[in-house]
């Protein structure tokens, strides 16, 4: 389990904050895995693997690299401390 879990800035990688693990919530800490796939609940799961790292990176409708004030969507990744991608979120920026 690492000490921390990192939150980086996925467009300059810069490193935005250090966030104790315990401090975080468990779901958003760990991935729950059953046989190599993805349950919802650690109830559910064989395998429990903690996140070390998440990374932001801001894109427009095309996946290119895209500064916050135009950026359309925003990508999260989150690794294992080995440096596995464990999970990929596709967030889409509402905009008026």
């Amino acid at each position: 389990m690492p000490d921390v879990i990192e939150f980086v800035d996925g467009n300059t990688d810069t490193v935005l904050r250090r966030i104790p693990f315990e401090q975080v919530p468990a779901p958003n800490r760990e991935v729950y895995l059953r046989g190599g796939v993805m349950v919802p609940t650690p109830e559910e799961a064989d395998e429990i693997v903690p996140i070390a790292r998440v990374v932001r990176l801001l894109v427009d409708e095309t996946g290119a690299p895209m500064d916050e004030d135009r950026a359309s969507r925003a990508i999260i990744r989150e690794f294992d401390a080995a440096g596995m991608l464990l999970r990929e979120t596709l967030q889409v920026r509402n905009r008026p």
